[in-house]
């Protein structure tokens, strides 16, 4: 863990925010803020704002993300040019995920992006924008995920509860929860981005 996620961690812990309380100090949004608690480098045009709250300098913030950057290697996303999965019912927020590389296997195993064509996550996820998953981050109550069941079927939403392969979700648009059985995976949203152009 880098010095930037532990510092912002204790900060988090030191007020008793929640990651969406914190992140709105900062003013990025909840999963911004949860990738950068697990080792993602925030952008220079954001360490003005990760400098006041963490009560630092600019340089100093500057200072962490750099050496952030040399103790994690590679802090570029992979190229996406076909975002994983597709969605299937607009109004539940459900994807459909099709076997990967002409296997029988539909859960993908290493970071990937969804487009984001629903609205159940406004305004957290807005229509029009990548979400990208990571399987190595474990979800945490709060979370914005991806619950994958059998079939290939997933649904996009704020994970409320996680045992005994059942998950419950909630959805900001639609201000209900649903439960999901037979649950095959559980990914965590950590970075979204507006795609130029829509796509």
């Amino acid at each position: 863990m880098s010095r930037l996620s532990q510092m912002l961690l204790n900060e988090q812990a030191k007020r008793g925010l929640t990651d969406y309380k914190a992140a709105k100090e900062i003013g990025v949004l909840q999963q911004t803020y949860s990738s950068w608690k697990h080792g993602s480098v925030p952008r220079p045009n954001r360490y003005a704002a990760i400098a006041g709250w963490l009560h630092i300098s600019i340089d100093m913030a500057r200072e962490l993300c750099e050496e952030a950057v040399a103790s994690t290697g590679n802090t570029k996303l992979p190229r996406v040019d076909q975002p994983a999965g597709r969605i299937s019912d607009r109004k539940e927020g459900r994807f459909k995920f099709d076997p990967v590389n002409t296997g029988s296997k539909r859960i993908p195993s290493s970071r990937y992006a969804i487009s984001v064509d629903t609205k159940v996550m406004e305004p957290a996820l807005l229509v029009g924008t990548k979400a990208w998953l990571d399987p190595a981050v474990w979800p945490q109550v709060g979370n914005e995920v991806i619950v994958h069941a059998r079939g290939g079927v997933a649904w996009l939403g704020r994970l409320e509860s996680l045992e005994n392969g059942r998950a419950e979700i909630s959805r900001y648009a639609l201000g209900n929860r649903i439960t999901i059985d037979d649950v095959q995976a559980v990914h965590a949203v950590v970075l979204s981005e507006r795609v130029a152009g829509g796509q």
